[in-house]
């Protein structure tokens, strides 16, 4: 009988997502729970809830796992990207639009996909330090591992883009310049794999726990309005920040400007983005 319940347990681990020696472990721990006590076979239920059970608890256990690597090894990329923008002001670059057209090409990328993993990662984080319970429903995984899987392909996208850049502008900027931006590239970058392995090993859990995936009102945990309007709001209060910024610095057209496209990208962004990262329902 116990081995009869150890097969379907096994079975039940590999649909749900549990294998290799973590799913070899978890049969030898309960074999002998079982050997050991005559009652264990009543008391651990159906094979299918038990292993429900497992792959509940380790799939919020990884999910909370991957998002934090994921903000650590993005906060590393952080600091690449900010020394090799900084450090092009001093650089001696032409303006952009004498650059050649890879290089314009990879201007927009440059500036935005490091906003998207960054904007994806911290709310993946978020999500994890304001859930703190045991399980979570198997919606609300889905939008952690979601928004850490967006905030790592966005920050690769980024450290390519600089690599990217670099090259294409080697023979018109400073050598240092250059050699810094490729070996924080090629350092980061590596650092961003690594931390998708941990996402990989949470999205492979199945668990089916009944709830819902929540939105954006409970990552920042307090009002509720509607989402658009939510959206709007955030994208007038940046576009202020940046208006000010620049009229601060007596160049208000230009703040304009580019207080205009900071609010659109923003709006952009939660329409492209919003459902798949649980920002709206």
């Amino acid at each position: 009988m116990i081995e009869a319940y150890l097969d379907e347990l096994s079975r039940e681990l590999e649909r749900v997502g549990i294998r290799g020696a973590l799913r070899k472990r978890v049969l030898a721990e309960s074999e002998d729970h079982l050997r050991s006590d005559v009652d264990a076979l009543a008391r651990f239920g159906s094979a299918t809830e038990l292993a429900n059970q497992f792959a509940a608890e380790l799939g919020a256990r990884s999910s909370r796992r991957a998002a934090v690597s994921a903000f650590v090894a993005l906060a590393g990329a952080g600091v690449v990207y900010a020394l090799s923008f900084v450090g092009a002001a001093f650089a001696g670059q032409p303006p952009p639009d004498t650059w050649p057209l890879l290089a314009q090409l990879m201007l927009p990328v440059v500036i935005v996909a490091p906003q998207v993993a960054f904007v994806a990662g911290s709310l993946g984080l978020v999500r994890t330090l304001r859930r703190r319970e045991l399980v979570l429903p198997s919606a609300e995984l889905k939008v952690i591992n979601r928004r850490t899987g967006v905030a790592l392909v966005s920050g690769l996208v980024t450290m390519a883009g600089l690599a990217i850049l670099a090259l294409e502008l080697r023979g018109v900027s400073s050598d240092w310049w250059v050699v810094l931006t490729l070996v924080g590239a090629s350092i980061a970058a590596p650092l961003l794999v690594l931390a998708g392995i941990p996402l990989m090993r949470a999205s492979r859990l199945r668990p089916q726990v009944a709830g819902e995936g929540g939105d954006v009102f409970d990552d920042i945990g307090f009002g509720r309005t509607g989402a658009w309007r939510f959206a709007l709001m955030v994208s007038i209060g940046l576009a202020v920040v940046v208006f000010l910024a620049a009229a601060v610095q007596g160049d208000p057209f230009d703040g304009a400007l580019n207080a205009a496209a900071e609010a659109l990208a923003c709006l952009g962004g939660f329409a492209l983005f919003g459902r798949y990262l649980g920002l709206r329902h």
